[in-house]
């Protein structure tokens, strides 16, 4: 029966796809005006009685050809095109059954001839739509689109924007064409999801972000338990019709490390979603929701791994002291490893742990495991560069940062960092060059962002270190405008007026940033940025006072 139940399913969603459907009402209603003409002029005209039942059983005996030319064939982009086939797709699989397995195209499939272009090389995932009758699920539809985000970003041959650059259009008014060109990809994948009681509706469509038509789309009832399954069945759905295969670490990655408890994936979502959004009230707020998550599954090995990670930057950013949070941290850090040592951001987690406690060796041998479990992995290089940068290997610090751009190109913040560690370790020709091409992501961002205080700040970071200092002013001051009660700001703006001359006013933002008892040492010791203050007596004294 289920099997039975799996098949309609899938024609059904087949005969959406090429859009059968919406054909057949078109030739419905042309063939009912042509009735209505019919019954008002063949008599005027003197045709026989028997013409107009020659009409009916004529319009009649077309639907079946025009069903099966529907099938075949359809409009795009103002001409008849040939509908691409797509094979079934596998049976989703429940959390604690056989993985699902990996998707690969065809030998066989032809074009997508809908494309403006002849490759779908890149695609930006949306945040899903809130459709549930609450209107209170907000977190589940961001965790959805990371989740596939995550899946997808495994896949070789297939670029994905980051989850900042796509989150910024969740409210759906501008035009996916518009998406497509600002975030540099060829398709968007859209979607909405109606939860109620234990039951998900959850509807996805991949949209051609070249001319915006819908290349296809598929809608999913299940259980609340069956969520994983849906996730890699959508991110496989996506790379079976770009025609490239979903292997890798991130090929079973929601299935394996399912949780047994679904509630305890709901707070583990909303962990991730107050984790992302990097300020000081949310991340006081996430461990709270990952140490639920643990408590209703302690086995749930991706919450202990987001447990330590968040009180990793705690730590980092003096939120609390190390004593306060290293313990729990370490301790989730290694009970993650144990729970699923092949889980990259595991390691990731722990490498922020052990840089943190000062083990510099064994915060390399966490990252570069991290990165040899899922090299595709942007985390893993970004943190890892961090690690470098605090420790004063400037010149590891840069190629982190560059492969991280590699990965995440929509993110323009890394090559800023990139710059800085060039700068810091003398090779002045490669932070000249990086630093160009920096500004010019930026600008392009700015366009998209005018309200991101971060990239006003680093534009301004960057017009500095091209020897345009005056013209980056507006850009810090705005950035100050805009968030300036938050310590990146004030501590990103003291470091432009310290290369700037202004030492006083770069003096002052330190200060009030410390104030805040945020700022990591480790760092702004080794911030090259900071050079000019480093010999100031107020620049001392405010280092001793962050020193414990």
């Amino acid at each position: 029966m289920a099997g039975m139940l799996t098949k309609v399913e899938g024609t059904w969603s087949e005969l959406r796809r090429r859009r059968v459907f919406r054909a057949m009402a078109a030739y419905v209603f042309v063939s009912w005006v042509l009735l209505q003409v019919a019954d008002s002029t063949f008599e005027p005209m003197g045709l026989p009685d028997w013409s107009q039942r020659v009409l009916i059983i004529s319009l009649l005996v077309g639907l079946v050809p025009a069903a099966i030319l529907a099938w075949i064939y359809d409009w795009r982009a103002g001409r008849v095109v040939r509908t691409p086939a797509v094979e079934t797709e596998p049976t989703a699989a429940r959390p604690g059954s056989a993985p699902v397995p990996a998707l690969s195209a065809p030998a066989s499939t032809e074009s997508v001839e809908a494309a403006g272009k002849d490759c779908i090389a890149a695609v930006a995932i949306l945040p899903f739509s809130d459709l549930s009758p609450g209107h209170d699920q907000d977190w589940f539809c961001d965790g959805l689109a990371e989740e596939i985000i995550d899946t997808l970003c495994c896949v070789r041959g297939l670029r994905v924007a980051s989850r900042t650059a796509s989150f910024r259009y969740r409210d759906g008014s501008v035009d996916p064409r518009e998406i497509g060109r600002l975030l540099g990809v060829d398709a968007i994948l859209e979607g909405s999801v109606r939860k109620s009681g234990g039951r998900l509706r959850i509807t996805a469509q991949l949209v051609n972000a070249h001319d915006g038509y819908h290349h296809w789309s598929e809608t999913y009832e299940r259980d609340l338990a069956d969520v994983f399954a849906i996730q890699t069945q959508i991110a496989g759905r996506v790379v079976h019709s770009l025609k490239l295969s979903l292997q890798g670490p991130g090929a079973a990655r929601a299935t394996r490390y399912a949780p047994t408890n679904m509630a305890a994936y709901e707070y583990y979502l909303r962990g991730r979603q107050f984790a992302g959004q990097i300020t000081q009230r949310a991340w006081r707020q996430a461990p709270a929701m990952y140490r639920r998550a643990i408590e209703l599954d302690p086995d749930y090995a991706q919450a202990h791994a987001g447990l330590a990670d968040i009180l990793a930057q705690r730590i980092l950013w003096r939120h609390a002291r190390a004593e306060e949070l290293l313990p729990e941290a370490s301790a989730a850090a290694s009970r993650a490893l144990d729970l699923a040592p092949d889980l990259a951001e595991a390691h990731v987690a722990q490498g922020h742990i052990r840089s943190i406690a000062g083990d510099a060796a064994g915060a390399n041998r966490a990252f570069e495991r991290a990165i040899e479990l899922n090299p595709e992995l942007p985390e893993a290089y970004y943190y890892f560069g961090r690690h470098c940068f605090a420790q004063g290997d400037y010149r590891r610090a840069a190629a982190m940062y560059s492969e991280t751009f590699r990965l995440r190109p929509d993110d323009p913040s890394v090559l800023s960092l990139s710059s800085n560690a060039h700068q810091a370790c003398g090779e002045t020709d490669a932070a000249l060059a990086v630093a160009q091409q920096a500004l010019t992501a930026l600008l392009h961002q700015l366009t998209i962002e005018p309200d991101n205080a971060r990239m006003h700040y680093m534009t301004g970071q960057i017009l500095q270190r091209l020897g345009r200092g005056s013209e980056g002013v507006p850009y810090i001051e705005e950035a100050l405008r805009l968030h300036g009660e938050e310590f990146g700001t004030m501590y990103n703006a003291a470091c432009f007026y310290s290369l700037h001359g202004d030492h006083d006013r770069a003096l002052d933002l330190l200060e009030q940033s410390f104030d805040l008892g945020m700022g990591y040492p480790d760092w702004i010791e080794h911030d090259s940025d900071l050079a000019p203050l480093r010999e100031l007596p107020r620049f001392q004294a405010l280092m001793a006072r962050l020193r414990p």
